[in-house]
């Protein structure tokens, strides 16, 4: 029984096949705890529609602390170098489907809550095909982002200031 062992599934599966697979994790952990946006995709249903290691250069953080899925959305931290680090919340198309949440385009995405907002759907500065919805009297920012011709909402509690947020969008 050395060359052969049982798999989770209960079928048997060859002792080298089962070395790949282990060193296949063995990298997704390694990409993980090396940060950036392939990184934290890892961690992700999605991939992200922004690069950390702007937003971690654009307000002086340390690092990118990765991101972590937790049901529909995608946790993303930073590390700051003194007082409290930003976070931002992403859903992506796969868990936005699962939810009925279908969106053929960002500002129809926006449309759907416009009523957070007293100034309803803002374009955001900077970015082509982006919409946000912002209240300035809570601290909920929604933005909507196109990326690999799928929308992903991202929600911030403003930590993260909206033109460092820009500057992060891959696919501008």
């Amino acid at each position: 029984m050395d060359r052969l062992t049982l798999s989770s599934f209960g079928r048997r599966m060859p002792l080298m096949r089962r070395r790949r697979v282990h060193g296949a994790a063995a990298l997704l952990v390694g990409a993980v705890a090396l940060g950036g946006p392939q990184a934290a995709s890892a961690a992700c249903t999605d991939p992200l529609p922004i690069d950390p290691a702007v937003i971690a250069k654009e307000l002086g953080l340390k690092g990118f602390n990765g991101g972590s899925q937790a049901g529909p959305v995608c946790h993303l931290s930073w590390e700051a170098k003194s007082g409290s680090a930003p976070s931002l919340l992403v859903y992506g198309p796969t868990w936005l489907d699962k939810l009925g949440q279908k969106f053929t385009s960002t500002k129809q995405a926006a449309e759907r809550y416009k009523g957070e907002s007293p100034k309803g759907v803002e374009a955001v500065p900077g970015l082509a095909n982006a919409y946000m919805v912002f209240d300035p009297k809570t601290p909920n920012r929604r933005v909507f982002v196109e990326h690999n011709k799928k929308v992903y909402m991202i929600v911030s509690g403003d930590t993260v200031p909206l033109p460092a947020l820009a500057k992060a969008v891959l696919g501008k």
